[in-house]
């Protein structure tokens, strides 16, 4: 079953663009050096609405929870969790099974899978 990973970071400043790009540089790296996901996205919000400080958005799928802690453990999510504690970043994980009762609308694909209780 399908977990999604979503972190938002919260930066008590904006970031310069040279900390931007060292903190989107280190999760591109993320699939070569860690592994064991099937999606990864990070973005900056656009409109600075309703963000409530929440600037950065990262998006990850894994196959399970075994597959999370193994992400969460691994050296180099590590180091950038301590990049994010020395930016005195304030992070709001959020995780979920995608399943029948989480998945409202389906991608292409996705709808059969769930209907004959495969993977999302």
């Amino acid at each position: 079953m399908t977990l999604q990973h979503i972190v938002l970071f919260s930066f008590p400043r904006e970031l310069s663009d040279a900390e931007y790009e060292d903190m989107r540089s280190q999760i591109a790296a993320w699939p070569e050096k860690i592994g064991g996901f099937s999606s990864l996205r990070f973005g900056a919000d656009i409109t600075g609405a309703r963000t409530r400080g929440y600037s950065r958005l990262l998006y990850m799928e894994f196959d399970g929870t075994d597959e999370l802690q193994r992400y969460r453990a691994h050296p180099v999510h590590q180091a950038f969790n301590q990049w994010i504690i020395d930016h005195e970043c304030t992070p709001l994980a959020f995780d979920y099974f995608l399943d029948e009762r989480t998945v409202l609308m389906p991608e292409a694909g996705v709808a059969g899978a769930l209907r004959e209780g495969g993977k999302a």
